[in-house]
């Protein structure tokens, strides 16, 4: 029974191992600052659209998409499509956690404004203290 049992531990240290490095490099989970963000600004979180692709927050007038900094890129073209599909105007929340992600924040800015794409940005700091043990 100890031979399994110890089977059992190494699989589960393993899984764990594998979900921790999922998280590796950010303080919180995506759907943390989406939540804390579109709760703030009475938004619709996870809106599914017809072609089976997800708002991250519908709010009144803005199809809302999230993205750690370093995918500045994706979420210019995610709100883009959003907003296409939905007949809003489209937005980014771009994830800034440390000072090297301005840079990131600083590009998506300078080509959304071409784009009339909408640009704000969410830190840690911004997270509510009741979130701040949920990842």
């Amino acid at each position: 029974m100890w031979r399994h049992w110890k089977k059992y531990s190494l699989a589960t240290l393993i899984v764990i191992s594998i979900q921790q490095s999922a998280y590796a490099g950010h303080i919180y989970l995506e759907k943390t600052y989406q939540r804390a963000w579109c709760d703030r600004f009475n938004g619709i979180t996870e809106f599914k659209l017809c072609d089976r692709t997800r708002i991250d927050c519908l709010t009144e007038n803005y199809a809302v998409e999230f993205d750690f900094a370093s995918k500045w890129a994706e979420c210019l073209g995610q709100a883009l499509h959003y907003a296409d599909m939905i007949g809003k105007n489209p937005a980014c929340v771009l994830i800034v956690e440390s000072k090297k992600d301005w840079k990131h924040y600083k590009k998506l800015h300078h080509t959304a404004k071409k784009h009339n794409v909408k640009v704000w940005y969410i830190t840690p700091k911004q997270i509510p203290k009741i979130n701040s043990h949920g990842r």
